[in-house]
């Protein structure tokens, strides 16, 4: 038994127009593809978070923050227990956050960046990161979850 093969009989010149034409598709696909992994490679996973100059919650004179992580992006507050309450919006990044704090009493903007570091925890790598000054505490209170949904609600008023 006899087995022949079989050629394409296309002129060169299509060839080149079909791998350029591929070649055309895929790059049209690169920026939906770094969409993706910028999301993926965020520091912080999508979620809320509460970090404190103490490692417990509620102490008084101790700052806290408590914040929403959506991609990139962040949402939340500064504050003091027994104390008022400044909100923040602004970029994390695998090096720093990069905030917008808005002045609680005169309703001013300033910037205002802290560093980070990136933690790796037994089985997820970078779950968590340390924020200059800050510990990070896994229980939110009411108070947190106030705090949080009204600089939410006001961060919203602005957009």
């Amino acid at each position: 038994m006899a087995y022949s093969s079989v050629r394409s009989r296309r002129p060169k010149f299509i060839k080149s127009a079909l791998v350029l034409l591929g070649a055309t598709l895929l790059s049209s696909l690169a920026p939906l593809t770094a969409l993706a992994n910028s999301a993926s490679n965020a520091p912080l996973a999508n979620g809320v978070y509460l970090y404190g100059q103490q490692s417990a919650a509620a102490q008084p004179g101790s700052v806290y923050m408590v914040f929403e992580v959506t991609g990139r992006r962040a949402v939340g507050a500064f504050y003091m227990p027994s104390s008022s309450f400044d909100c923040f919006s602004g970029d994390i990044s695998a090096t720093g956050l990069d905030l917008t704090v808005i002045d609680s009493y005169e309703q001013t903007s300033h910037p205002y960046a802290l560093s980070v570091e990136p933690t790796l925890t037994a089985g997820r790598a970078g779950a968590e990161f340390n924020i200059s000054g800050f510990t990070p505490i896994s229980t939110l209170s009411d108070l947190d979850e106030n705090i949080l949904e009204t600089c939410q609600t006001v961060q919203a008023d602005v957009i």
